[in-house]
């Protein structure tokens, strides 16, 4: 702050650099991770991350659909 009471940028940069710092959804892999996240248990018994069943099981459709695709696309011809 100068004499007269002003504020200057810098400091008011810095100031929401320190706001938004703690924010979780101010960061876009912390909030990606949090909305993929197991709602029950978000961190398993070891403190690792762990995902919704929904996306798992979503993840796993798409790779049976996906080799389903390529076996009747490339291995359809014999």
């Amino acid at each position: 702050m100068d004499s007269q009471g002003y504020v200057s940028a810098e400091e008011v940069r810095s100031a929401l650099r320190m706001v938004y710092q703690g924010d979780p959804e101010s960061n876009l892999q912390k909030a990606l991770l949090r909305s993929l996240a197991d709602d029950l248990q978000p961190v398993g018994a070891n403190g690792r991350w762990k995902p919704s069943p929904l996306l798992v099981l979503l993840s796993l459709l798409v790779c049976a659909l996906t080799g389903v695709f390529l076996y009747f696309t490339l291995g359809g011809y014999r």
